[in-house]
């Protein structure tokens, strides 16, 4: 074989996706994901933008009740005075849009906003009324975020009446679940960046009226009763939701059944009621098969389905902008075929999980860092809940406890899930592209901290050896034992 075809066999060999494992879930690596590149990227880190590292929108206020003394969030945390007013559809519909920035109920007429947009309420004669109550709902069987919101559970027990008992107030306390991550926020940034795909993105083009209906109200309750713990510890603790759902997408399917049937339970709440049976048939397999694909377990499946379109190649499919409804239909080349209904379910799968997991590729890496300790908070709290339990304790939630070690865990996770994703959106997409670019930038935010903690342990090292420490081996329980013989204060008389 001839040099040049080696090469090209290489090259070739390079860019095949390969289908691996990455902390128990199935990942897709393509391109210059491949672990031989990765290993190039990481010796070759570019230079940071320092302009990168200043925050517009932080107005800083006194801090806010945290529920976990244990995590620092090494200034990640942004500490904001909330917003009351209501935003425009315009400020909205932009990427450095930020839900946290927002008092927890104005993201109600967001939600509102977002359906207006597309003028669903009088396509469907969807009730604004019912539409707020519903998302008000949602709001409070969300678990309450105890940075961002307040949580006066003490001022409540000083409340109570002093003669009941104190084991029962001890008790309604410890029942009281405080969500960082998944919670409200978490919910309606997912409703957030789904729209986004829509607008902004162009996947509008390929959707009915009825699938951006579902894309939005399936992200709003793709979490709906998130407990901060995953799928995995209920099996791990094979509870009555594990078994009713047969260890399969457990919290997934706990909620799309929670939010639907609080429609079907309380007539006040009931935004589905204008839609006929066929139509709520068609919301009902829709929404329940775009939340299903914010399981974790089924990344690989979306990025392989991603990856086979691109193969497939742009064709030729009659298609008409969910903007121009009513125009002529035309002939254009794209990725998807508005006319076939699993195309739709398709991107409706593949928004709501990119949504999902879309925190690292914010625009501005302050907010990419904010969900980052919320995230990493629940992780903790569920590793210790692990240990208390005497269950196998998921490895990569356990032992996060110095910046150092948060970048290394946001960094694989980038690499090896969100980016051969949005690497692939960005092909589908393409004015989704920039996406994987901030993503990288951010990554080089926590590679400089991943550096500068090895900086600083060299030098640590190279002081060791400069005044002279020992250190001696010895069998047994493998401890090492630290003799210090410092030279320099010998030599100053200390």
């Amino acid at each position: 074989m001839s040099d040049a075809n080696k090469d090209n066999d290489e090259a070739e060999d390079k860019n095949k996706p390969i289908y691996t494992v990455w902390h128990g879930y199935d990942v897709v690596l393509t391109e210059n994901c491949h672990p031989s590149e990765m290993r190039k990227r990481e010796s070759t880190t570019p230079p940071l933008d320092e302009g990168a590292s200043s925050n517009n929108n932080a107005t800083q206020k006194t801090a806010v009740r945290r529920s976990s003394g244990k995590l620092e969030d090494y200034g990640w945390l942004r500490q904001l005075d909330l917003r009351s007013d209501i935003p425009t559809i315009d400020e909205i519909r932009d990427w450095k849009f930020d839900v946290l920035q927002f008092e927890d109920t104005v993201l109600i007429q967001v939600f509102i906003k977002l359906l207006e947009y597309y003028n669903l309420l009088e396509t469907f004669n969807l009730d604004r009324d019912t539409l707020a109550r519903y998302a008000n709902e949602v709001m409070n069987m969300h678990h309450k975020d105890c940075y961002y919101q307040k949580v006066d559970i003490e001022q409540k027990d000083e409340e109570a009446d002093e003669e009941k008992d104190k084991e029962e107030r001890n008790n309604s306390k410890s029942d009281i679940i405080l969500c960082e991550y998944h919670n409200w926020y978490h919910a309606m940034s997912c409703v957030h960046t789904s729209f986004l795909f829509l607008t902004l993105g162009g996947a509008d083009e390929y959707l009915n009226p009825i699938d951006l209906f579902c894309i939005i109200f399936g992200a709003l309750i793709h979490d709906l009763d998130h407990p901060g713990t995953n799928s995995d510890f209920e099996v791990k603790r094979s509870t009555s939701l594990a078994k009713l759902y047969d260890n399969d997408a457990v919290l997934e399917r706990h909620s799309i059944n929670m939010g639907l049937s609080m429609c079907q339970k309380n007539p006040e709440l009931d935004c589905l009621s204008p839609f006929n049976e066929k139509e709520k048939e068609y919301i009902a397999h829709y929404v329940g098969e775009s939340v299903l694909a914010t399981d974790p377990a089924r990344h690989g499946g979306i990025v392989k389905g991603a990856l086979e379109f691109v193969e497939k190649g742009p064709q030729n499919y009659q298609q008409q902008s969910s903007s121009t409804i009513g125009e002529s239909d035309s002939s254009e080349a794209s990725y998807f075929d508005r006319s076939d209904p699993q195309n739709r379910q398709f991107i409706g799968r593949l928004i709501l999980h990119s949504a999902d997991i879309s925190n690292p590729v914010q625009s501005s890496f302050d907010v990419a860092a904010d969900w980052a300790i919320r995230v990493v908070t629940e992780f903790s709290r569920q590793a210790e809940k692990e240990k208390q339990l005497q269950l196998p304790v998921t490895e990569f939630m356990d032992g996060l406890d110095s910046k150092y070690k948060i970048s290394k865990l946001q960094i694989g996770f980038f690499n090896f899930m969100v980016k051969p994703l949005f690497h692939t959106i960005g092909i589908l997409f393409p004015k989704l592209k920039m996406l994987e670019e901030w993503g990288v930038k951010n990554n080089l935010r926590y590679q400089a901290v991943i550096d500068e903690h090895d900086i600083e342990q060299k030098v640590r090292e190279s002081m060791d050896i400069k005044e002279g420490r020992v250190f001696e081996h010895y069998d047994g329980d493998k401890q090492v034992k630290e003799v210090e013989e410092s030279v320099y204060r010998k030599s100053s008389g200390f």
